[in-house]
């Protein structure tokens, strides 16, 4: 599925270089900072600077590997989201900084707040950019004459943790706003642990606001619960939501299939048993989280494949990497490959870190 560069990124190696990465450009950024501090304040806070950094890299990391949800915890996890945030783009610019010292030295102290404004002017850019939704439009073909339909695409809304109700409604309302026929969820409707800290009636009722002529139907991803638990199928029924979990259904001029995700049910069923079994009387639009599984899709001549997941990195350098992890055709956007389409859009939300630099927030509106 995965070859080369893409395979060595998304492996354990790839995480324990990252790890190491991490750890260096904490001491490098306690560098930086702490001689900001000394050059404006006139204090030495370095090592306070390191420990601060420290403590925030360990929770994050015990905060994921922890199977017990808290809302303290939650919003403690969403206060170093923001400030993981303001660290990173502090990093970039102090980098880009270093190096351009090396050809134009920059001799007075002073120098040293230009990367430090620009790291938090940066910062600002994406958190305001992330929140603001984008409709990215497609026009294709599902068989042999035009349907004359309007699908809507969400992926990756990640409710919970940064994508609160109030912003859940505002991409409702957007969403009603482009009259769909059909609307599809292509997994991540939730954010890692959120689902059980969320006022869940009230995300019903938003998610009942929905508008479409013949359906919403969804599938699940690697940050939602699992789909054994009764109450995740009760939420989708509750919400007015059709959740297919390796099932196909029909409706007047599609089949849609909705699959596990890979990485929460590494032994679901094939594509190949959950197709229909009387193929070709009508296309079929397969939602697959994780676009991984476009390859087998490919294989088993799928009409259209609806992917999220990879968020288009979400921001820099993260798009960077997620573009060779996933290859050109699979990491964003529209691909034919023999008979089968696909399209993987950004994602509607966002996680871990409440910015987009690079990527866009978007709603997927796909006219057939």
């Amino acid at each position: 599925m995965y070859h080369g560069f893409g395979k060595f990124i998304r492996g354990k190696g790839f995480s324990i270089l990252f790890y190491l990465v991490s750890v260096l450009l904490m001491f490098y950024l306690t560098v930086k900072i702490g001689s900001v501090a000394e050059y404006v304040f006139s204090v030495d806070i370095y090592s306070a600077v390191f420990v601060v950094l420290a403590v925030l890299m360990f929770y994050m990391l015990c905060y994921f590997s922890s199977k017990k949800a808290e809302k303290r915890a939650k919003n403690l996890y969403e206060v170093c989201g923001v400030v993981l945030c303001v660290l990173l783009n502090l990093t970039m610019c102090f980098l880009v900084f270093d190096f351009l010292n090396i050809f134009v030295p920059f001799e007075k102290a002073g120098w040293c707040l230009i990367p430090t404004a620009a790291g938090v002017l940066l910062s600002a850019y994406g958190f305001f950019h992330a929140r603001h939704l984008t409709v990215k439009k497609y026009q294709i073909q599902l068989g042999e004459k035009k349907l004359n339909k309007r699908l809507v695409l969400l992926s990756d809304i990640h409710t919970g943790s940064f994508v609160n109700e109030k912003h859940l409604e505002k991409i409702i309302e957007k969403v009603n706003e482009l009259n769909a026929d059909l609307i599809f969820i292509a997994g991540d409707t939730f954010d890692v642990k959120a689902f059980e800290c969320c006022n869940l009636p009230k995300l019903e009722e938003i998610f009942r606001r929905l508008r479409s002529k013949e359906g919403v139907y969804a599938s699940l991803g690697n940050h939602d619960p699992l789909s054994s638990e009764k109450n995740v199928r009760e939420f989708f029924e509750k919400s007015g939501i059709c959740l297919l979990t390796d099932k196909c259904a029909e409706t007047q001029d599609f089949y849609i299939i909705g699959r596990e995700d890979v990485t929460s049910c590494p032994d679901r069923k094939s594509l190949a048993e959950i197709l229909p079994k009387k193929r070709g009387r009508k296309p079929e639009i397969l939602l697959e989280h994780n676009p991984g599984g476009i390859e087998e899709a490919i294989e088993n001549k799928v009409t259209l494949v609806l992917c999220g997941h990879t968020h288009k990195g979400q921001f820099f350098p993260a798009t960077f990497f997620t573009r060779l992890a996933y290859g050109k055709k699979d990491f964003y956007g529209y691909a034919k490959r023999e008979e089968t389409q696909s399209i993987v859009s950004a994602g509607t939300g966002y996680f871990q870190m409440p910015m987009r630099i690079g990527s866009n927030s978007e709603i997927v509106l796909i006219e057939v």
